[in-house]
């Protein structure tokens, strides 16, 4: 080896570890925007025409596109059988539980700020179950910071609560809210050593059979051959269905479940501010005060977590 190389090769290695620093720190910051645009897009889709088919073809062009990356990038499937259930299990409770039931309450007269508050209490409950689950250890710093952060989106939606809603709705998000928490904390037990490639083409798999029976018997799978509808349903598939729930397999990986779901917390306030330009909405003083008490919150969370 000569003196050249000798001085490069101590210099090789810092400087991956700053880079894979930097990926990290940068996680969160692209993972809100991208979980955010979902409802945009699928707010979109819905003044288009689209229902519940938009769900279920999108589940089924996530499925077609990312299985094909997987098979061409070779990527290893699982080898144990029991497995493949698994991640069965983990894509209709992420996929067709959280998003049938939001669906349905929203068309039992859930309003959308008030469904999207429900589905913001998730941090909390993987973080208490996470604990005795997984020995996860939160301190009193991070569970301020989850309370904090609920407390926020609680803000931001204070002026879009209003809604006399019948139970069954009320149900029906309640359903989502389990479906979004379970298969986290599933994923989170189950999936950890899998190819995410591979793994997430099983889940969305799971998807698309459960989702489509449900769709037919709903409306039908017609979607409109609009720019809208398909515009939406190719984001919502390749954005949403397939890098959203990457990154936030990513997350769970790299942390405890509260910390990394803490993040769900921004999606209201992110989700409002991005609707001003794209869907022509007003913010109001709630939403900015309720994404800076957010924000507070989901900080103390990560800060505690990384130290």
């Amino acid at each position: 080896m000569t003196a050249a190389q000798e001085c490069r090769e101590p210099r090789a290695a810092p400087r991956a570890w700053t880079i894979r620093r930097s990926a990290a720190a940068a996680l969160p910051v692209v993972f809100v925007p991208i979980w955010s645009s979902g409802y945009l897009a699928g707010t979109i889709g819905a003044r288009s025409g689209a229902s519940l088919a938009l769900v279920a073809w999108r589940f089924l062009a996530a499925f077609a596109v990312l299985g094909t990356v997987a098979l061409v990038t070779r990527a290893p499937w699982p080898k144990d059988r029991r497995m493949y259930a698994h991640l069965l299990v983990t894509g209709v409770l992420l996929q067709t539980v959280q998003l049938g039931g939001v669906f349905f309450g929203l068309g039992h007269g859930v309003p959308a700020g008030l469904s999207s508050l429900i589905l913001s209490a998730c941090p909390l409950i993987v973080a208490a179950v996470a604990v005795p689950m997984f020995s996860e250890r939160l301190t009193g710093r991070q569970w301020a910071g989850l309370a904090l952060g609920l407390a926020g989106v609680v803000v931001c939606l204070s002026e879009n609560l209003s809604g006399g809603a019948a139970g069954a709705g009320y149900a029906y998000t309640g359903l989502a809210l389990a479906g979004l928490a379970a298969g986290t904390l599933y994923q989170k037990r189950f999936g950890g050593s899998v190819d995410l490639r591979t793994g997430t083409t099983v889940q969305l798999l799971g998807a698309t059979v459960t989702t489509f029976p449900l769709a037919m018997a709903h409306g039908g799978l017609h979607i409109p051959l609009t720019a809208q509808a398909l515009g939406s349903l190719a984001w919502l598939a390749i954005v949403n269905s397939i890098g959203a729930l990457i990154l936030l397999f990513v997350l769970l990986r790299r942390g405890t479940g509260g910390a990394a779901t803490s993040l769900l917390y921004l999606v209201p306030p992110v989700t409002a501010v991005l609707a001003v330009p794209i869907l022509g909405q007003d913010i109001t003083a709630s939403v900015i005060l309720g994404m800076a008490i957010s924000g507070a919150g989901v900080l103390l969370v990560l800060t505690r977590a990384r130290s």
